[in-house]
C-alpha cells in the first residue's frame, strides 16, 4: 500500500526521516526528541522495568537509524516507530521467559526481579485515605501481574489501546494485523483481566 500525497503532507516526520536516511545526524536528533518520551513510556509499559525500557528505546532508535533508508510508507512514521518498539519488546519478553525457564529448578538459582515496586503503570492516587490508597495499590499490582501473564499479542494490543490510546486502525498498522483481529485480541485480553475479579466476587 502506498502513501497518498495528503498523508505525506500531514506527516512532518516523513520529511525528517528522509533526511535521516541520507545520514543527517541532526535530523535524527530531531526525530529522537519528538518521539523519545513516548517510546520510552511504551517500552516501560511493555517491560515493566524502567532501566530496561530506556535501554530498549535506545536500541529501537538505533534500528530506526539503520532502517531509515529502507522505510516504505504504509501509514504515519510514528506507527512504524511503534511497530519496531513493540516487536523489540516482545523479543525481550520472549528472552526473559526463556531465561526464566532455563533457570527454573537450578540449585541456588534466583529469578530476576522486574520490580513490583516500579510505578510505570500505577494510576493516579485519588483514594481519600492511607488504607484505601494501599488497597488500591494492591489491586493495581494484581492487575499488572495479570497483564504480564497475557499472551504477547493480547498484551501488545491492550497496552496500545488502553495506555497509549491508539485507535484500532493505528494498532492494526503497528502490529500489521486487521482491525478485526485488534478488536478480538482486546476483547480476549479484557476477559482474562476480568475473570479473576469475577471469581473473587
Amino acid at each position: 500500500m502506498t502513501e497518498s500525497p495528503q498523508e505525506h503532507e500531514h506527516d512532518p516526520d516523513r520529511d525528517i526521516l528522509d533526511r535521516v536516511a541520507g545520514g543527517d545526524i541532526e535530523s535524527f536528533a530531531v526525530l529522537v526528541g519528538r518521539h523519545e518520551q513516548r517510546l520510552v513510556g511504551l517500552c516501560e509499559r511493555m517491560l515493566h522495568h524502567p532501566e530496561e525500557a530506556r535501554d530498549a528505546a535506545q536500541e529501537v532508535f538505533l534500528k530506526v537509524f539503520r532502517k531509515a533508508g529502507t522505510y516504505r510508507p504504509r501509514g504515519k512514521v510514528y506507527t512504524w516507530l511503534y511497530r519496531i518498539a513493540v516487536n523489540h519488546c516482545l523479543n525481550l519478553l520472549r528472552r526473559r521467559k526463556l531465561a526464566k525457564f532455563l533457570s527454573f529448578g537450578e540449585a541456588g538459582g534466583t529469578q530476576p526481579d522486574y520490580g513490583d515496586d516500579h510505578t510505570t503503570f500505577d494510576p493516579e492516587d485519588s483514594a481519600p485515605d492511607a488504607e484505601n490508597r494501599l488497597a488500591s495499590k494492591r489491586r493495581w499490582h494484581e492487575t499488572r501481574r495479570q497483564i504480564d501473564a497475557l499472551p504477547s499479542g493480547q498484551r501488545a494490543v491492550l497496552v496500545l489501546a488502553k495506555f497509549e490510546n491508539l485507535s484500532y486502525r493505528e494498532i492494526a498498522e503497528v502490529l500489521e494485523i486487521t482491525e478485526g483481529a485488534v478488536e478480538s485480541r482486546l476483547f480476549r485480553a479484557m476477559q482474562r483481566l476480568r475473570a479473576p475479579q469475577e471469581n473473587r466476587e
